[in-house]
């Protein structure tokens, strides 16, 4: 099981930009396959707003998830790194670059790729690497490098 299909990494460089819109624009590319539905973006969303910043993982990292729903279509990550950061739910204590979205259909099937995550998240300089790259083809190499 692939940890990021490279079709699902994204690097923008976008002024001021909005946690609810990270999270839309890390979602989108699963949307754009059919493998969720609007309804799941619109639930992190609300589950954040509902919940607070939980989905503040460590320094500068969201990892953006809701409960399973039936529009989620099978378990899978994407990642999106910002230029710039954005404070989850406005909360300047709560910025970040790195918008991991997880889609999961049942309590189950994830669970593989939230072992990788960690795996990736615990190496130190590995996230260092992917927070420093500039341009989507240094994201890539640095997520590709061991």
């Amino acid at each position: 099981m692939t940890l990021f299909d490279d079709r699902y990494i994204q690097y923008i460089d976008q002024e001021n930009p909005s946690w609810e819109n990270l999270i839309q624009l890390a979602g989108q590319p699963l949307l754009n396959d059919g493998l969720i539905e609007q309804e799941y973006i619109d639930e992190i969303v609300a589950t954040c707003r509902e919940k607070g910043p939980y989905m503040n993982i460590g320094p500068n990292i969201v990892l953006a998830h809701a409960r399973p729903l039936p529009s989620t279509r099978k378990a899978v990550m994407a990642l999106l790194l910002s230029r710039r950061p954005a404070a989850l739910l406005d909360d300047p204590a709560h910025t970040a670059r790195l918008w991991i979205f997880l889609a999961t259909p049942d309590d189950q099937s994830h669970i593989e790729l939230i072992q990788k995550l960690a795996a990736l998240l615990m190496n130190a300089d590995r996230v260092q690497r992917v927070l420093a790259a500039n341009s989507q083809e240094e994201l890539l190499t640095s997520l590709c490098a061991e």
